[in-house]
């Protein structure tokens, strides 16, 4: 007799939102394209990002924000 798998309303959209993650060089290399926004200012918006991967929509957010000016950079301890 086969076995039917049940999925939660939950696990399935999980599955579907759960997006891709990229490292920041790949995604600099089409910042005009993705974000709208030129290498320049990709790299200024992004200087501030320690992980490894983001998705997409993780840093379309923060550039809109760095924009915006709502990213504020921390001071460095002793200056």
């Amino acid at each position: 007799m086969a076995t039917k798998s049940t999925t939660t309303a939950e696990e399935t959209t999980q599955a579907v939102t759960k997006e891709k993650k990229f490292r920041l060089e790949e995604l600099a290399k089409k910042s005009m394209k993705v974000f709208g926004v030129t290498s320049s200012t990709f790299a200024g918006a992004t200087a501030d990002l320690t992980e490894a991967e983001y998705t997409v929509s993780e840093v379309k957010k923060h550039i809109e924000e760095w924009k915006n000016g709502v990213v504020v950079k921390k001071k460095k301890e002793g200056k």
